[in-house]
């Protein structure tokens, strides 16, 4: 019970955060914004290079990485920035980054509702043991897809940015 308690509240934080750079101004930070889209960018890679293996997977990776990055540049045109002293802060559409946030949370709390009530133990050991196959990272063919579109956003909207402050900098 105690790990349901922690693993809640860390959830509970990390929305928290997702939601303030979401809706506040953030300074631009080449640096910061550089380290984030490259984690997304592995981790992304990572998903992608597990759904390889599938026709189906791949196409639905394919669209997720396409959509991801349409709405990352979407969003960049509805960015507002403003200098403020020597520095340049930047506020993200809401309604884009929400959006794209609310999706993958909402897959992932379907993939842990669905494992949490799986009636047959067999299954979840079935499950176990296929693990190096993508269906059990995200649920199906095309959770991987669902779930890239946040990867290719962050990824994308964040290279932009960086991009757009080394034009500011100037």
């Amino acid at each position: 019970i105690s790990a349901i308690i922690i693993i809640s509240i860390l959830f509970l934080f990390i929305i928290y955060r997702r939601f303030r750079r979401n809706t506040g101004w953030q300074k631009m930070n080449q640096r910061k914004l550089l380290a984030r889209a490259i984690i997304f960018l592995i981790v992304g890679l990572w998903l992608l290079k597990l759904g390889i293996s599938h026709p189906i997977n791949l196409i639905s990776d394919i669209l997720g990485i396409l959509i991801g990055a349409s709405l990352a540049y979407y969003g960049f045109r509805k960015t507002t920035f403003e200098k403020r002293q020597e520095d340049w802060y930047f506020r993200p559409n809401i309604w884009i980054g929400s959006a794209v946030t609310l999706l993958f949370f909402m897959r992932l709390i379907y993939r842990i509702y669905y494992l949490a009530t799986l009636e047959d133990l067999s299954k979840l050991q079935e499950q176990a043991n296929g693990m190096q196959n993508i269906e059990y990272a995200v649920g199906n063919s095309w959770g991987a897809g669902l779930i890239l579109i946040m990867f290719a956003y962050y990824a994308t909207y964040y290279l932009i940015i960086v991009l757009k402050d080394s034009k500011l900098s100037k």
